[in-house]
């Protein structure tokens, strides 16, 4: 049986999602659903769902190029295979099998869990732990990955957060959302935890994902990219550009989301992280966990 498909755009890519059972406005959750959309876009990858592990008993699964759970990964002639594996090593159950075409835009994915798919309230498109094992592949493609951070269109210009765990990603992005509801700035909160940025027509886009953090509050709308700030709590408030090419590269490089790292995705991504470095422009932020860095915040939006 046939049961209609659902379209979800993300970072100028749009995935189609088919399955084997039917999709409902409940099977994903409500994050996810913010990027749903009604057709297909320009740029367009396909993922089938299959709710019973196919035999490999005699089946060739190729040259192994990556084996650290929950993934084994193997090139084949044809494309890509993804076996889903345990981390006892005396453990054999297969959990999920994906089948990806060479430039992972068409699958097929096997997962044995049909009543959890008919529950709904899912986190991945992909059923797989995270969606960005295979976003930030294709992303790689596009000249584009994901950054630990916290997104914000504002004033009609993109900017980041970034900062580690505790920095201030998530307490920014509030104080940011309370600034609008009070009509003091015009703000639009992409994620709070997971953004991406990618090369497209000559300019840096950001775009927000649904992989946020202590914030539900996700979009998918992107900007021209305009400003980077890596987060110091402290007692002032103030912004302070950072010129150093290489400081900038290792500090985004430390925040580049790494969901399944192999050697052809990771070369493009240090590629994109090198040009990223050197083209957009990068502050220091001090800030006090108040409003009061707002003003500052705007002024380099125009610039």
């Amino acid at each position: 049986m046939t049961y209609p498909c659902q379209y979800y755009c993300i970072a100028g890519m749009t995935i189609r999602v088919d399955s084997d059972l039917p999709i409902t406005d409940a099977t994903f959750n409500s994050a996810i659903n913010q990027f749903r959309v009604a057709d297909p876009g320009v740029d367009n990858i396909a993922i089938h769902h299959h709710f019973a592990l196919p035999d490999l008993s005699d089946f060739r699964l190729g040259e192994e190029i990556y084996r650290k759970s929950p993934w084994a990964i193997y090139q084949q002639p044809d494309g890509w295979l993804y076996l889903g594996i345990s981390p006892d090593m005396d453990d054999k159950t297969l959990h999920q099998m994906a089948f990806f075409n060479p430039d992972h835009t068409l699958s097929q994915i096997y997962t044995p869990m049909s009543d959890a798919f008919m529950q709904g309230n899912l986190h991945a498109l992909t059923l797989f732990p995270t969606d960005q094992i295979l976003i930030a592949r294709l992303l790689a493609d596009r000249q584009g990955c994901y950054l630990h951070s916290a997104g914000a269109i504002l004033n009609d210009a993109g900017i980041l957060f970034i900062g580690h765990s505790g920095a201030g990603k998530s307490t920014t992005a509030q104080m940011l959302m309370q600034a609008s509801a009070q009509g003091r700035a015009d703000v639009e909160i992409l994620c709070d935890d997971r953004n991406i940025v990618r090369w497209q027509d000559g300019v840096w886009q950001v775009y927000g994902s649904w992989s946020h953090g202590d914030l539900p509050d996700v979009s998918s709308a992107s900007a021209p990219l305009r400003a980077i700030c890596f987060l110091h709590q402290s007692s002032e408030n103030k912004l302070i550009p950072i010129t150093d090419p290489k400081t900038i590269f290792h500090q985004l490089l430390a925040c580049v989301i790494k969901p399944l790292v192999t050697k052809d995705w990771w070369q493009k991504t240090l590629d994109i992280v090198h040009q990223l470095s050197t083209e957009v422009a990068c502050y220091a932020m001090h800030f006090d966990r108040s409003s009061a860095i707002l003003s500052d915040l705007e002024k380099i939006c125009k610039i």
